[in-house]
């Protein structure tokens, strides 16, 4: 049994948005710094003109993209509120949206906890640097496992063992080039908004099969105010889209990154993607 965000998530009667390719794509691209460019015009900071998209390249666009992955890179410890909406397509072709709530703590290099909230009861993962609990409180049950030392090596040994991606990863590579995805084909600054009640410069970027966009706050500290990204290979263009309210060298209460069963709460185990993947082509094939 799957208990969080595995793979096979979110797919009961609709065709599931492609969450773990969405919410990678917050990774800058840095291969691409070194591309010869043709310079748009930008508009003014704070002007409501749009650029028009041309397959530009604007260098301060895919700059920002790397200085936002610096500067997440040197957060030591820090707490995210994101409200998210994503799409699912239904079989009549209509895209109806799904909302969460993603209260996420980390302290660098080895604690984090995750609380997801959205229809249902809460689920969510507890990491201590020693052990990696995944919970659902919905179905009342919990798994745990030995985990690696450092949140990094936790990321990819959920993904690549247990089929578990974490939420809000893109927060953990942003800045790092990845096999897995496409060369940016257009980057663009947009304008000046505001988001939250901050002041962030507007991005917009597109790949093959994917259109994204990008707020960042405005100065010493280029943090994500809100990221959208549409998957333009389906007809209907279903979305992702996240606000992120951010609370940097925040005070955790004792036990913030202890995992304590809910009342009723029963262990089992956490099954290999292996394993999963198995029992899934045995089920196609009865």
């Amino acid at each position: 049994m799957n208990l969080f965000n595995s793979r096979r998530d979110g797919r009961d009667g609709a065709s599931a948005l492609r969450v773990r390719r969405l919410v990678l794509l917050g990774s800058a691209l840095t291969a691409m710094a070194g591309v010869p460019v043709a310079l748009a015009q930008a508009p003014a900071s704070g002007s409501d003109e749009a650029a028009q998209p041309q397959g530009e390249m604007q260098p301060q666009a895919v700059d920002a993209l790397n200085k936002v992955g610096a500067y997440l890179r040197s957060l030591k410890s820090f707490r995210i509120v994101a409200d998210s909406v994503t799409d699912a397509v239904l079989t009549t072709g209509q895209n109806v949206g799904f909302l969460h709530r993603t209260e996420m703590s980390v302290q660098r290099p080895d604690k984090v906890r995750v609380v997801i909230t959205g229809s249902r009861a809460p689920k969510g993962l507890v990491y201590d640097g020693h052990t990696f609990v995944l919970f659902n409180d919905t179905a009342h049950y919990y798994s745990k496992v030995p985990a690696p030392p450092t949140i990094r090596q936790l990321v990819a040994d959920a993904d690549e063992k247990y089929g578990v991606q974490f939420p809000l990863v893109d927060l953990f590579y942003w800045g790092e080039q990845s096999d897995d995805e496409k060369a940016l084909t257009s980057a663009l600054f947009i304008g000046l908004d505001k988001v939250g009640g901050k002041w962030c410069n507007h991005y917009a970027y597109q790949q093959p099969g994917l259109d994204w966009e990008l707020w960042v706050q405005t100065g010493s500290r280029p943090l994500p105010c809100r990221f959208v990204v549409t998957d333009t290979t389906q007809p209907s263009r279903p979305q992702h889209a996240v606000n992120y309210e951010w609370t940097l060298n925040p005070t955790f209460e004792a036990g913030t990154f202890t995992f304590h069963p809910g009342p009723g709460a029963r262990q089992i185990p956490l099954r290999p993607a292996a394993a999963t993947a198995d029992d899934d082509q045995q089920g196609d094939a009865q």
